[in-house]
Order: structure tokens, then sequence, then C-alpha cells
């Protein structure tokens, strides 16, 4: 086996992990967009825009995401006053509980899927995987660039 084959397949199996741990969060609330609502709040500049162009999907897709949140009372929405037009997004504080919740479920499954794991081994997972995703990032983003 290459070694590309053999990193397309870890690849493979990692989106399989990820889909399996997706499968058993206790709550269908889309946590990477509550937790980048979060990461924005202490400007108070999240805008429905930049949720889309954070997480790569289009804006649509967002805003019929963050109206089931809005509903489902985990997202504020409130007229941005520097533009009338625009709202921004907060999390209420249901929208917060759910969020640390979510959060506490994957770092648990985590923790015990790395349990025999050496701080050492971790830290390197850790700079690999944000080393393959900025690197992954940067070059799809020059792709669409190009076109």
């Amino acid at each position: 086996m290459t070694q590309r084959h053999g990193l397309m397949e870890a690849f493979q199996d990692l989106l399989k992990a990820v889909r399996l741990l997706k499968q058993r969060q206790p709550t269908i609330a889309p946590l990477g967009l509550l937790a980048a609502i979060r990461r924005r709040e202490p400007t108070g500049n999240c805008h429905l825009k930049e949720l889309a162009t954070d997480h790569a999907l289009d804006p649509s897709t967002v805003s019929r995401t963050v109206a089931a949140l809005v509903r489902d009372g985990l997202v504020a929405r409130t007229a941005d006053p520097t533009d009338g037009r625009a709202s921004t997004l907060r999390l209420t504080d249901k929208g917060n509980t759910v969020l640390d919740e979510v959060r506490a479920h994957y770092e648990g499954r985590i923790t015990a899927a790395l349990h025999d794991w050496t701080p050492d081994e971790i830290a390197t997972l850790t700079a690999s995987l944000n080393r393959f995703a900025h690197d992954l990032i940067a070059q799809e983003t020059r792709l669409e660039a190009a076109r």
C-alpha cells in the first residue's frame, strides 16, 4: 500500500468516526455555528454572512439553520445598530447551555478514545490536524479564487 493510499484510507476512517460521533451527540444543534456565534459575541458583530464564510457554506443554508436556532430559542437575532438591513446574532442562555453540553459530550468521547495516548501523542495529533486543516483550506481557497 502506498503512503498516499494509506492516507486516503485514514482520512475516510476519520470522516466515518466524525459521522459516528455526530450521530450520537445529545442534541441536533449545529455545534459549529453555535461555537462560531459565541466566538464573535465579544465584538458584537456576529452576522449571518460571516458565519457562512467561516463555514464555507451557502448563505441560504446558514440562514435556514439560524432561523431554526432562533425558533428553538438557542440564538437571538437583533437589528444591527450600524446597518439597519442586517441583524446580529447572539446565543441565548439556552444556547450557551446547549453548546456547553454538546462540547462536554464531544470532549468526553474524545478523551475516552484517547485514554491510552500520551500527552506528546495528543500534542502531535493536534498539531498535525491543525496543519492539515489549514493547508487544505488554503489550497481550496486558492483554487476557488482561480475560478
